[in-house]
């Protein structure tokens, strides 16, 4: 036998092998895939994240996402899927992913229970592992600044989730007099405004920023949080006066107005931003309010406002004449509250949205305090206004009173006279659900002890109410509605 001969029948038995090989596998993938098509997949239909497991949810949480591990039949989640309380909401899908975009905000103070069962696979009707979470919303909690002698200006943290058993967390030392505030959007802290009663006779000069933690945690998330009470100075009292502040929704933004204290002429708005040094605007000061998303600003100016960019995205400056104030953005930012003067001595509260299309709500002959957009649908605005009222001695004063103005029908509903103190603090809170108002009497100042109201009166005592909000309809012309005492104190704020 020559050479190639052998070489031709060498290859045919390793042909011959590789086939046997080759038929085996094809053999044992056979059975395997028989076994499957016999018994089905076996791997079973769950939920593989649900992204507010465990977690508590607040105003900023407008939808969560469930992910499935196989295609699943979105008609039998639909079906099945149940909140407890309700919590309404609309469905939507990307590929596997289920997202739940809420209607309204949760109510707060609340826990969810969120459930699906029943739910099967999209090639047959094996049914989902049960699916069960818990989830919650953010604590009934607001800050205010004390008014008794034990608590005077120290700013302080009230929890009423549960009613019986309030919880009060004093935030601030007694060697700091807390003359104004402001909360960032996670309520893991507050920016507040506060001088040291050592410095008698000089409060306003000597202010100086600071933010405090209230040691909340939104998330369990693992990371340790600061406890509460921890401070940290933004401004020092060194060269400026610091005056009055705001800070934007989005806790990204701080404006202040400043005065230098050797020159009275070099006083305008700064701004600060988070992890950055403080800068001059290179605008006067005045009422002012920044926008949700921390771009811009609108400030009081002599025979208008002004709507000034902070960033270098926020657009380029405005001014529109005829305009008293602002009383500040709807929760989006597409909408601005401001207060016109009218020729006839009257004032009107106007809406201005993205487009400069202008609408007047109403028109009065007596100041407008302050509004807030019930958070919604911001369809219902709550609107501090003033009335004319005489007393026993048949002289005329001022009143304040509180009602609810239907933006989309122009519908004024009265809903309480506030008697006795013009300069009332409201708060809505992030569900809508109810307002926070204060009420102060006062004295003219007579020592520098004295707490002082931004009308310069002394603060003899205050009171923080809780007024819960009714369902509105248009057939109700006066609403009977009663307001509830928490806490000695003024200056009530809602954490977000």
């Amino acid at each position: 036998m020559t050479n190639s001969s052998k070489k031709t029948q060498s290859l045919l038995r390793q042909f011959k092998l590789f086939d046997w090989i080759a038929l085996g596998c094809i053999v044992i993938l056979s059975l395997a895939l028989g076994v499957v098509l016999v018994r089905g997949e076996q791997i079973p239909l769950r939920v593989s994240y649900f992204s507010w497991n465990g977690k508590k949810i607040g105003l900023q949480d407008k939808a969560f996402r469930i992910t499935f591990n196989r295609p699943v039949d979105k008609d039998s989640v639909k079906k099945y899927l149940s909140i407890d309380p309700p919590l309404p909401g609309k469905i939507s899908w990307q590929g596997r992913q289920l997202i739940y975009t809420l209607d309204d905000p949760p109510i707060y103070g609340t826990n969810y229970q969120i459930k699906l069962q029943n739910a099967h696979r999209t090639y047959d009707q094996k049914p989902i592992e049960s699916f069960v979470s818990l989830f919650s919303t953010r604590d009934r909690t607001f800050a205010y600044i004390g008014v008794t002698k034990e608590e005077r200006g120290q700013l302080i943290l009230y929890n009423i989730t549960d009613a019986n058993q309030p919880k009060k967390t004093i935030l601030t030392p007694l060697d700091l007099i807390v003359t104004n505030f402001r909360i960032y959007p996670n309520g893991n802290k507050i920016l507040f405004s506060a001088y040291e009663p050592s410095l008698r006779g000089k409060t306003l000069v000597n202010q100086q920023l600071y933010t405090v933690t209230t040691g909340l945690q939104v998330s369990p998330n693992g990371v340790e949080i600061p406890r509460a009470g921890r401070l940290k100075r933004i401004l020092d009292r060194k060269d400026y006066q610091n005056l009055s502040f705001d800070l934007s929704r989005n806790g990204q933004s701080i404006v202040i107005w400043r005065i230098n204290h050797k020159n009275p002429a070099d006083s305008g708005l700064w701004t600060v931003f988070d992890g950055q040094d403080p800068r001059p605007l290179g605008v006067p000061g005045g009422d002012f309010v920044i926008s949700p998303d921390g771009k811009r600003v609108v400030i009081s100016q002599r025979g208008g406002v002004g709507i000034v960019p902070l960033t270098s995205d926020g657009g380029s400056s405005e001014f529109l004449t005829g305009y008293e104030k602002s009383l500040g953005f709807s929760a989006d930012g597409k909408q601005i509250l401001l207060v016109r003067d009218n020729r006839d001595y009257t004032q009107s509260l106007i809406i201005i949205n993205r487009n400069k299309k202008k609408q007047e709500l109403f028109r009065t002959l007596y100041p407008i305090i302050d509004c807030e957009f019930e958070p919604r649908e911001e369809k219902l605005l709550y609107c501090l206004k003033t009335d004319l009222v005489e007393d026993k001695q048949g002289k005329y004063r001022e009143e304040p009173f509180l009602s609810v103005i239907d933006v989309e029908k122009k519908v004024d509903f009265p809903l309480l006279a506030l008697p006795n103190y013009r300069d009332v603090q409201l708060s809505m809170s992030p569900d809508g659900v109810a307002l926070l108002f204060d009420q102060v009497a006062t004295r003219v100042p007579k020592s520098t002890d004295d707490l002082i109201t931004s009308e310069q009166q002394a603060i003899v005592d205050g009171q923080v109410w809780l007024l819960p909000l009714p369902e509105l309809k248009e057939s109700d012309k006066t609403l009977k509605i009663k307001p509830e005492e928490l806490e000695i104190g003024f200056k009530p704020q809602w954490l977000p």
